[in-house]
């Protein structure tokens, strides 16, 4: 995960970018970018986000003031997540919808706290919430279940390995164990509902799967690095 970097960056009229090792992606904060490629000229705002190619030549640039969240990524690990949707010489850009307006937020919140491997995970899950199923039927079970009790074995039957090799291949794919990932989506929606201040944080823990109030707070911290309840005021703050 180290090879993954995060940073924010504002662009210039005229600013040129030659990208020969990483994918780049491109989320606008405030303000539109200019992207112009080999094969295209086009623009983005704050409700899209762009994918460029490695070894590619572009230029990126804006009049007025802006700022983006800029994720340099391997070649290697956007193949394992997007494989055929990736062109070469070509920009992707898609339009952000309600799903992703709430995972740009945490990212940026990720990034600008300095915490990369919880922006990784969840530049990770955003990756699969992008494709319109994960590839995998335990994976997909996984998204579904999550706020449930999840049975390794049964996981494993899915894909017709023993367990041991099944949290093997799942963490070569996903890079974390099966049960670091139910957290994660249990914490990643745990971060959603604390916005809502109707919900109570026992409330929260039970609607997570968490049998008890100090199970969710004590996984809570191991993410955060603070409690459901100091989240929730930093929220407010």
């Amino acid at each position: 995960m180290e090879d993954i970097y995060f940073y924010f960056e504002s662009f210039g009229k005229k600013q040129q970018y030659c990208s020969t090792l990483y994918y780049k992606i491109l989320i606008p904060i405030h303000g539109y970018l200019d992207i112009v490629t080999q094969n295209d000229v086009q623009k983005i705002n704050g409700n899209q986000f762009c994918l460029l190619p490695n070894q590619c030549t572009y230029s990126l640039s804006s009049i007025g003031s802006n700022e983006s969240l800029v994720i340099e990524i391997p070649e290697r690990y956007m193949r394992e997540h997007f494989n055929h949707r990736l062109e070469a010489n070509n920009a992707l850009i898609w339009n952000a919808n309600s799903v992703w307006q709430s995972i740009k937020e945490l990212l940026i919140h990720e990034v600008m706290h300095n915490n990369h491997d919880e922006a990784v995970l969840l530049l990770n899950y955003w990756f699969h919430k992008m494709m319109d199923e994960p590839a995998s039927i335990s994976i997909r079970y996984i998204h579904k279940h999550y706020t449930e009790k999840i049975d390794i074995k049964s996981l494993a039957a899915m894909e017709h390995y023993t367990p041991s090799y099944y949290c093997d291949w799942f963490k070569r794919k996903m890079k974390m164990t099966p049960l670091e990932y139910i957290h994660f989506l249990r914490i990643h929606r745990a971060k959603e509902l604390l916005g809502d201040p109707k919900l109570s944080v026992l409330t929260i823990s039970y609607q997570l799967g968490y049998e008890y109030n100090a199970s969710f707070t004590k996984m809570f911290k191991k993410y955060e690095q603070q409690s459901p309840s100091e989240y929730r005021a930093a929220m407010n703050s």
